[in-house]
């Protein structure tokens, strides 16, 4: 039987509207914060023992000293810089983490898969990495700085060593745990988009386990972030977090990846159901 539903079919497509622009850096919980433009970003995880980079953006001089005058709005120091998470091997995430490491000192991880695969990726516009990392994170790995640890997750199929993180934050002292998926774009081949499927089905178990309520994303189009981050900016007392969306609705946005590589195997002929794994039960319609 049908749910009736105030919503109408939407399915998820990028809207990049007028071309790339910058916004303001926006700090959106005590220790973490978004920098970047409409279409790619990054986020800064504070410390107590100095702060961290999750991705870097693109590896052009503008993406870079947006990211420099970014950490400056925040009223950080760049000297505090001390690691850079990479979530996957596309040179829209690892941007010039070459740089920062080379002015800070700082020290860059991403997985070993991705970056091997990184040194020899033709299909990124900004040529292949020539750099080399500080160590390599795995499946269930943490990393820890001060009083904070990130968990990585291994979640192929975006890329072959494509990592996503889980980690805790506070808003105004209440705690919270953050998910954020690496790689939302669907692969281009049916072997790969399968690999996606499978992780698409492991991580939300993990999420589950953690009670993540908020999700991000280094491409705000994803997930409406802009829109968010703007509320953010002239936010005032009574008004809820719009990042905290709780643990249903990161299910949902779990699912809206699940459901958007189904759609992509079906497209790619009958032969898809055969390398689609078991599926959870789909998350009912909201009534």
């Amino acid at each position: 039987m049908a749910v009736k539903t105030w919503r109408k079919p939407n399915p998820h497509k990028p809207n990049f509207g007028h071309g790339e622009y910058a916004v303001p850096a926006t700090r959106f919980f005590d220790q973490l914060s978004f920098i970047g433009n409409n279409i790619v970003g990054c986020f800064v995880l504070e410390t107590s023992e100095g702060f961290i980079l999750i991705d870097c953006m693109e590896p052009y001089d503008a993406h870079r000293d947006l990211i420099v005058k970014g950490i400056a709005d925040l009223g950080l120091e760049l000297k505090d810089l001390k690691a850079i998470l990479i979530t996957h091997g596309h040179g829209d995430h690892y941007g010039t983490a070459d740089w920062f490491r080379d002015q800070t000192g700082c020290k860059i991880y991403m997985s070993e898969v991705d970056y091997k695969f990184a040194q020899q990726d033709k299909r990124n516009r900004t040529g292949v990495l020539k750099w080399e990392v500080y160590d390599f994170l795995d499946d269930g790995d943490i990393f820890e700085l001060g009083d904070t640890k990130v968990y990585a997750f291994k979640t192929p199929g975006h890329s072959p060593g494509c990592l996503s993180f889980i980690f805790r934050v506070s808003d105004e002292g209440r705690e919270h745990w953050v998910e954020m998926w690496g790689g939302s774009g669907l692969p281009y081949s049916m072997s790969d988009k399968a690999v996606y499927m499978e992780s698409c089905i492991k991580f939300p178990k993990i999420t589950e386990r953690f009670g993540c309520d908020v999700e991000i994303s280094s491409h705000p189009f994803i997930d409406k972030s802009l829109e968010r981050l703007e509320i953010v900016r002239d936010i005032f007392d009574g008004v809820a977090n719009p990042f905290v969306i709780g643990r249903e609705a990161c299910a949902r946005f779990e699912d809206m990846f699940t459901q958007m590589c189904i759609a992509g195997l079906k497209r790619q002929g009958e032969e898809a159901d055969k390398l689609l794994p078991p599926q959870p039960e789909r998350l009912p319609a909201r009534k």
